[in-house]
């Protein structure tokens, strides 16, 4: 059996964004930590032309962009491409470094004359770039499965029912969450016009239906059963991975010191609650004296439907300097962030699994999370946990912990001796287990 899994969101999301969302953070470990247990098992391939088609990619080139989007170096690219003349783009792109030159020629589709591949490159050869169709690498057995967030393409289960007819390979699918269907609430109408088709084409055409979580497996199995599809299988949720490949930590923001901040990392947007964030900290300012409220840190972009808090931010000047954005942080700042924070936040109103969480106690970092969904699952007995909607109890909690060293000491003490964080190859590991 060949796993084929389908990268296409990875570079989709990677020409659009320069840093990656929970899921492509969940998916490049694992695709990551599959090459490391089982690299002759695991093929990767993307939406090739004319629509309906897969064409197999190299491994390289799979790593080489996720690589680029966890240093920041999408954006980088980005700014490359905003040229003029071909000579001038040509020239420029050649005094990249190589791999940013590489994912210039992937995003475009284009290969420049000096890296142009022989015809008798095979899927495994380096600089193999979309020349090979799918079908004609397929055996019997082999499993084709998405484990990213396929949903930009709106065709995508018709293209997945008629691979499945013309090759027999069996379809696995991994859902993150169906939090735009349960909870429409917390998304601008618009933002994923496509997800609830996708779920309702391609969830009756899993062979194996994997999850994220226990949780997420429940609201799958309830939503399908709600809208009548019948499932080929129970979905089966895998362990998550824990943490992620740490580079070398680089140097904090301008402002911040050791110990002297709290660290919420998440795109702002409103289901993730940093308003609550932001009321704890409002309250704590009017009846703590200042110096003993540590700053606090917002590590992400930011999403949407947080126009009234980003106006009270400006308002309040960031809380006269007591909160911090930090838009987009690179992995390296991101390790010094986690190493440097006093404890972290994560008071989401609902989450498929809840990566800040594990994250932040991978770094041995205890955190305030919210007690909904799945985060519980993320983590375990080591969280101190509140309601997203009791922002009294929240800001009870945060100031026990601040005004209580000792606590958190004794917290963190116990997470240092006891947690034992999920490895990305066990969740490797159980992908293969689940679809073999």
């Amino acid at each position: 059996m060949k796993l084929w899994l389908d990268v296409d969101d990875l570079f989709y999301f990677a020409e659009r964004s320069a840093r990656p969302t929970g899921i492509q953070r969940l998916t490049g470990e694992v695709y990551a930590a599959l090459m490391e247990v089982d690299p002759g098992r695991i093929g990767f391939v993307r939406h090739g032309e004319p629509p309906g088609n897969f064409r197999v990619v190299n491994w390289s080139e799979v790593h080489q962009v996720y690589t680029a989007m966890t240093t920041g170096a999408v954006g980088k690219l980005g700014s490359q491409k905003a040229g003029g003349p071909e000579e001038t783009a040509i020239s420029q792109a050649r005094s990249l470094p190589a791999y940013l030159r590489l994912l210039r020629q992937l995003f475009s589709r284009q290969v420049e004359p000096s890296a142009a591949p022989s015809p008798s490159m095979s899927p495994g050869t380096p600089g193999h770039s979309l020349t090979s169709d799918l079908r004609a690498h397929v055996k019997p057995g082999d499993v084709f499965c998405s484990l990213g967030a396929p949903w930009h393409n709106e065709a995508y289960a018709n293209h997945v029912s008629q691979l499945v007819s013309d090759t027999g390979v069996r379809f696995a699918m991994l859902v993150h969450d169906l939090i735009p269907l349960l909870c429409p609430e917390f998304f601008e109408a618009g933002r994923a016009p496509h997800f609830g088709k996708l779920m309702m084409e391609t969830l009756p055409l899993a062979d194996v239906l994997l999850t994220n979580s226990q949780s997420t497996a429940r609201d799958v199995s309830r939503w399908a059963k709600m809208q009548g599809i019948a499932l080929k299988c129970e979905p089966h949720h895998v362990p998550v991975g824990a943490g992620f490949a740490r580079p070398p930590a680089g140097p904090l923001p301008p402002g911040l010191e050791p110990g002297s901040f709290v660290l919420f990392v998440s795109t702002i947007e409103i289901r993730k609650n940093h308003l609550q964030a932001f009321r704890v900290w409002c309250r704590m300012l009017h009846e703590m004296p200042r110096d003993s409220v540590p700053t606090l840190v917002f590590a992400g972009a930011v999403g949407w439907m947080v126009g009234d808090l980003m106006k009270a931010i400006e308002s309040t000047n960031r809380l006269d300097g007591k909160l911090v954005l930090i838009h987009e942080p690179d992995d390296a700042t991101l390790c010094a962030l986690y190493q440097a924070c006093r404890f972290t936040l994560f008071m989401s109103h609902y989450e498929g699994w809840g990566l800040p969480v594990s994250d932040s106690l991978a770094f041995r970092k205890i955190c305030i999370a919210s007690n909904k969904t799945a985060i519980p699952e993320a983590g375990g007995d080591f969280c101190p946990y509140v309601d997203p909607d009791n922002t009294t109890g929240a800001y009870e909690l945060i100031r026990q912990l601040i005004e209580n060293p000792n606590e958190l000491m004794r917290l963190e003490e116990r997470l240092r001796t006891q947690y034992k964080p999920v490895l990305w190859s066990t969740t490797a590991r159980a992908v293969i287990e689940a679809v073999s």
